[in-house]
């Protein structure tokens, strides 16, 4: 069965941030663009429903879900949440930025198998004769499927859930 992208604000079946022809009005300006450009149709769908549900999952955004009775689907609409210079979002909308977030992890998942295991998961260090590999433990157990030019797009909106759910941790490394 065919993913159906559903990217009305608010509603109880919404399951997109972003419609597929949003995000084709986004790449046509952005390089680097291909793995979205050339990706089918049915991939595109996919893709932006798979990037906003590792969007709600991972991410404690700033503010309050406009509608806290549940009858939006996503956390998106919120309250309470500011532009970087300070001016209130609109709690009936899903801000620019945001579809542009979830327009890049979206095409960032067309490229990236984010389910598959890492090469050198259960490896601290690999050694070939004279040669050794010593594996940095945030490239074998990452703290999640976003990689860091998107954490830096959402850190003025929120922040990572950690791993194990005790908390959340900062989204750019020190």
């Amino acid at each position: 069965m065919a993913v159906t992208v559903i990217a009305t604000v608010g509603a109880p079946n919404a399951n997109s941030y972003l419609t597929v022809a949003e995000a084709d009005t986004y790449f046509e300006s952005r390089l680097n663009s291909t793995a979205w450009t050339t990706a089918s149709a049915g991939d595109k769908d996919i893709a932006a429903v798979m990037a906003t549900r590792t969007l709600d999952h991972w991410i404690d955004w700033d503010g309050d879900k406009a509608d806290l009775i549940e009858n939006q689907a996503l956390r998106w609409p919120r309250h309470s949440v500011y532009y970087r210079d300070g001016e209130s979002i609109d709690n009936d909308i899903i801000p620019v930025f945001l579809k542009e977030i979830t327009a890049e992890l979206a095409m960032y998942l067309l490229a990236v198998d984010i389910t598959a295991e890492p090469d050198t998961k259960g490896f601290s260090e690999l050694t070939a004769g004279p040669l050794k590999l010593v594996i940095d433990k945030e490239d074998r157990d990452s703290t999640t499927a976003i990689p860091d030019f998107i954490k830096a797009m959402i850190e003025p909106y929120g922040r990572i859930r950690s791993r194990t759910g005790s908390g959340t941790k900062d989204l750019i490394r020190s």
